[in-house]
């Protein structure tokens, strides 16, 4: 199954608007394009928690697990994107360098700029919005995140995606998940095993890193997602899907 293993019904919601004018979640499965994925990848939601509440890198995964969370995804926006070319620079390790002399200042050799210096297209969601769902397993964290949220304080700026695309957190709520909800008009991101084209309504199919964990690397995908989603206008048929009900709206846990 490709949906949470945590047990939702009758807990605790935090939820929140997550939105900015530009959003960039890296495909992985693209080579010299930078495109992106449309609707916000499950492991980036957990980065941007992880940043709100200043955790160290590659510390928060168990906490995020498919057995210790559930996070559900609904864009709020027509998801519409736009190419970019952009100049890049080298960051690998070695390429950055102190300037002599000059205290803080970073430099990049001339010569390697002129050899590496490339223009890439980059591929932005425009005018992102995304409305997240999060219960946690880990009381005290939730309860930091909802202190954090609800306050309007972040210990990182947040973004989403690529640290140039700020992004603002709104219309923080604390709910609890009610059973059930409407099959017929899902809100959210679904397993494709469960949706159901509909003539003449809009579906496009994603798959994405869902769950990770750390290694001696630093991390490591565990788990991915394929999915179904549509515009924020719209939504989705899934008469099979696991689907609950979170202020009124019927949202599908991963």
């Amino acid at each position: 199954m490709s949906t949470t293993d945590l047990d939702v019904v009758g807990r605790d919601v935090l939820s929140f608007t997550a939105r900015g004018p530009w959003a960039h979640f890296r495909r992985i499965d693209a080579t010299t394009e930078k495109l992106t994925y449309r609707v916000m990848p499950r492991t980036t939601v957990a980065g941007l928690l992880a940043a709100v509440l200043g955790e160290p890198r590659d510390s928060y995964y168990d906490t995020f697990a498919k057995d210790t969370s559930a996070i559900a995804i609904s864009p709020e926006c027509p998801l519409e994107t736009q190419s970019i070319p952009q100049l890049t620079l080298p960051t690998k390790s070695g390429n950055i360098k102190t300037a002599d002399g000059v205290s803080g200042k970073s430099v990049i050799d001339p010569e390697v700029i002129a050899e590496e210096r490339k223009r890439r297209t980059f591929e932005y969601v425009v005018d992102a919005a995304y409305r997240i769902d999060l219960v946690l397993d880990d009381t005290e964290t939730f309860e930091r995140l909802t202190d954090f949220l609800e306050s309007g304080r972040s210990t990182y700026t947040p973004s989403l995606g690529k640290t140039e695309c700020l992004a603002d957190i709104t219309d923080v709520t604390r709910t609890t998940v009610e059973d059930g909800g409407d099959v017929e008009a899902i809100d959210s991101t679904v397993p494709e095993e469960h949706v159901v084209p509909t003539a003449g309504e809009p579906l496009r199919m994603e798959r994405t890193p869902a769950y990770m964990e750390a290694d001696e690397s630093g991390r490591r995908t565990t788990g991915f997602v394929s999915y179904a989603f549509t515009p924020g206008d719209q939504t989705l048929t899934a008469p099979s899907a696991p689907v609950r009900s979170v202020e009124g709206r019927s949202v599908c846990f991963l």
